[in-house]
């Protein structure tokens, strides 16, 4: 068994060591996470939202099987899933940045490997987004990105 706050330190700490000025808060960083991979190409392009709205496209893929994927508005009231609402505050607290979530960091995960990759892109407040990352399995997942890739 693993705890995903030593994970979570090591990523924050090669985060704040990698970081570069001029890169806009919601783009994609390298995980530094054991076992994930190279950043691959979002499922689709990056949504567009005029003036300051908040809509992306998300997607999970689980051990490289074909990709489910939703459209996360919160620019909006009517999210549709009660999931929708949470996903919304979380993405809120960390100012659309997928790269700087952590949700649960005291989470104890297991070590089966079960890879869960995620996608992310359209618009944050008006700022475009690109996220994608790959996590060991469900678990590490949700600590991380709580309840955001959970539908």
């Amino acid at each position: 068994m693993r705890t995903v706050k030593i994970v979570s330190a090591a990523v924050t700490f090669l985060a704040a060591t990698t970081l570069h000025t001029t890169s806009s808060p919601a783009s994609d960083s390298s995980s530094g996470v054991p076992g994930a991979s190279a950043p691959v190409s979002p499922v689709s392009p990056a949504l567009p939202v005029s003036g300051t709205g908040s809509a992306l496209t998300l997607s999970l893929s689980v051990a490289g099987g074909p990709a489910r994927s939703v459209l996360l508005r919160c620019d909006r009231d009517d999210t549709g899933l009660p999931s929708f609402a949470t996903a919304c505050g979380m993405l809120r607290r960390f100012g659309g940045d997928l790269a700087k979530m952590t949700y649960d960091i005291d989470m104890i995960c297991d070590e089966e490997y079960v890879p869960h990759t995620v996608n992310a892109s359209g618009t944050w407040e008006g700022r475009p987004v690109r996220f994608s990352r790959t996590y060991d399995n469900r678990c590490e997942m949700t600590a991380l990105t709580g309840p955001v890739f959970s539908f």
